[in-house]
This record gives structure tokens, C-alpha cells and sequence, in this order.
């Protein structure tokens, strides 16, 4: 069955989540933290009356930035680094969700995938739904179920 998905950029890495569960697609601004939560949570943001906790997809997936070579200073204020990211939120199972994206590249139409690949290389495969192509790029698509299930 073909479906909308919407694809973005985490850590170089092409991405996509189906259509039909994203609300918004906002420029990155800082959540409110909350204390003693896992590492991989930003925070929780209010939008349109509704509490959405916001995770570091980055973090969740096992990837990592590439980062310049050598010693750097530290930037001047850490959310000049942000500039250019998003905030996608989005709705599984009943439950709103955002997750934090470098940038929203396109929508494109996919069939489903029938089976999860065995391994991607460097992306931890709990929420990994498939891989599609298009135009030559490898995409991931997501799938967002277990992301509050423990384990």
C-alpha cells in the first residue's frame, strides 16, 4: 500500500516518517526541561492546549554529528547551534510526540516495506521500519510504536 512520508536530515542521514501522523513542522526552539528524564528526552512544549514531550531523534537512533577535526572554542551560546533545525511533531497510537530533525527536506510517496532490514550501519534498528530509495538516496523510514514502550 502507497503512502505519504515525510523526509528529513539527521546527522547526514536521510530519513522518513509517514505523513499521516505529523501535526506540525515548527523552527527549533528550546522545550521546557524535566528534571531527572532520560537524556534522550529535550523537554515538553505546549502546543494548541496540548503537552508534547520532545525526544532527541539523534539520540534515540545511535547516530552522531560528524564534528570539526582538532580543538575548537565552544560556540557562543549553545542554541546557535540549533539554527536551521526543527521541531516535527507528530501522533502514534493516540499519543503527540516531537522529535528534533537538522532539517525537512520533501514529502515523497512510498510503498510499505514488508520486512525490516536485519542491520543498518550505525543506527540502532528498534524504530527502523524499512529502507526505500529515491533518486539514488537511501532512506529510513521510521516507524514510532516502540518508541514508549520500554525495551
Amino acid at each position: 500500500m502507497m503512502h505519504n512520508y515525510l523526509l528529513f536530515r539527521i546527522a547526514e542521514r536521510l530519513l522518513g516518517v509517514k505523513l499521516q501522523g505529523a501535526i506540525e513542522i515548527l523552527p527549533w526552539r528550546r522545550s521546557r526541561p524535566v528534571p531527572l528524564s532520560y537524556s534522550y528526552i529535550e523537554g515538553v512544549m505546549e502546543y494548541r492546549g496540548a503537552i508534547y514531550p520532545v525526544f532527541h531523534l539523534a539520540q534515540v537512533l545511535g547516530l552522531s554529528r560528524t564534528g570539526p577535526i582538532g580543538f575548537t572554542a565552544p560556540a557562543p551560546g549553545g542554541d546557535d547551534l540549533r539554527k536551521g533545525q526543527s521541531i516535527i511533531l507528530l501522533e502514534e497510537g493516540g499519543k503527540p510526540f516531537g522529535i528534533t530533525v537538522d532539517s525537512v527536506v520533501k514529502m515523497a510517496r512510498f510503498e510499505d516495506p514488508k520486512d525490516p532490514p536485519s542491520e543498518i550501519k550505525g543506527i540502532d534498528m528498534k524504530l527502523v521500519k524499512g529502507i526505500q530509495f529515491d533518486d539514488d538516496q537511501e532512506i529510513t523510514l521510521l516507524n514510532f510504536e516502540r518508541l514508549f514502550h520500554a525495551g
